[in-house]
């Protein structure tokens, strides 16, 4: 592996930790995609790390090293400590002696930068899904950076056609996305997901719209509302009996 590559890697989430002593894990996640995607790792160079890390992708994995304990980036400061602010998980160093004033400051620099990072969240969920599509055996055939959607295509006229959201708040359902995917990165609490499936739910199986949720902690994707019809998508699946699970548990609430 190209040392001047991991070098950056950790160069860049040793400069962010230093302006943000303590920062929230959304944010950290998305930050640790944002400098493996920098890096411009080769397929061999993720393969490695991959093993290495022990998680199905490079980021998830350098993001779960970070809360180990024992990060792999021996520079780095160990994220030893965990506090709720205001609904939010943040993560900060014990030793750092912190005070309510200091983790004031430390959430609303989170919200003066939240708006950048769920931009981030849809370029890193964009990363994710193509790692996903591929081992599948689908390319990206048509999606511009920022369009918020992305084709597929597979051997033979396969096709799959994917709207990219920030957050399962901001997913929107509208004409011309019959047939297609909307893909969501995870919550850290369950609740705007139970809010989409009772207010969307119906909706979204009469258009035949799939809505999958990227766990993007672990690295992997998972069904909510519907199942492809190409098995080799299904088998990617981390827990492929989701929207099963999600059908059979919440759809009997609104019945």
């Amino acid at each position: 592996m190209t040392a001047k590559k991991i070098e950056f890697i950790g160069t860049c989430l040793s400069d962010l930790l230093t302006e943000k002593e303590i920062i929230a894990r959304y944010e950290l996640l998305q930050r640790v995609y944002d400098c493996v995607r920098r890096a411009d790792l080769s397929p061999g160079e993720k393969e490695e790390l991959v093993k290495t890390l022990g998680k199905k992708n490079v980021a998830s994995g350098i993001f779960y090293n970070l809360l180990s304990g024992e990060p792999i980036f021996i520079n780095l400061p160990k994220l030893d400590s965990v506090m709720k602010i205001n609904e939010r998980t943040f993560h900060f160093v014990h030793t750092g002696c912190y005070a309510d004033p200091d983790f004031a400051r430390a959430f609303n620099q989170f919200k003066e930068s939240e708006k950048e990072v769920e931009e981030l969240a849809k370029l890193n969920l964009r990363d994710l899904l193509t790692e996903f599509m591929a081992k599948a055996g689908y390319a990206v055939a048509d999606g511009s950076t920022g369009s918020g959607k992305l084709t597929f295509v597979g051997s033979g006229e396969k096709r799959l056609d994917f709207w990219i959201f920030s957050s399962i708040q901001d997913a929107e359902l509208v004409e011309g996305m019959e047939g297609s995917v909307v893909i969501v990165p995870h919550a850290e609490s369950p609740g705007p997901f139970i809010a989409f499936f009772q207010e969307k739910g119906k909706e979204a199986e009469l258009a035949e719209i799939k809505v999958w949720v990227a766990n993007m902690e672990q690295g992997t994707i998972d069904p909510f509302i519907g199942y492809p019809r190409d098995l080799a998508i299904y088998k990617q699946f981390n827990n492929p009996r989701m929207a099963m699970m999600v059908k059979t548990n919440w759809g009997r609430r609104m019945e």
